[in-house]
Parts: C-alpha cells; structure tokens; sequence
C-alpha cells in the first residue's frame, strides 16, 4: 500500500496524514497538537487514522466507510 492510498483512505474519514522525512503524523481535521499520532509505519498509520475516526461510544456500523 502506498502513502497515497492510504492519504485518501483516511481523507473520507476525516482523519489527515502528513509525512515528514520517515515520521508519519496522524491528526483529526482541525485536532490540536496533543491529539495527533507519530509513527514510521504506514499499516500503523491506517489502523490508528481508522481508529481516531471510529468514536468508542457508537455502534461500529454508524461508523462505517463511505
């Protein structure tokens, strides 16, 4: 998978990613530093990009990809 796939995957989830030399940031639209997610690994990237847009407090389906 390549950092553009995963860059629009995340996009219709409201999730955005930046890439930094190896340092991949994950952040929410708009989300403040302290809520932004570092890693080098682009499969971990998607899962926690995945992650930040799915709330723990609805059901899994109401959550789902467009």
């Amino acid at each position: 998978m390549k950092f553009h796939d995963v860059r629009e995957q995340l996009r219709t989830v409201g999730v955005l990613i930046s890439k930094r030399g190896c340092e991949i940031r994950i952040n929410h639209f708009g989300g403040t530093p302290e809520t932004a997610f570092f890693t080098s690994s682009l499969d971990e990237a998607l899962a926690a990009g995945l992650s930040m847009a799915r709330p723990k407090h609805l059901p899994k389906q109401w959550c789902s990809q467009r």
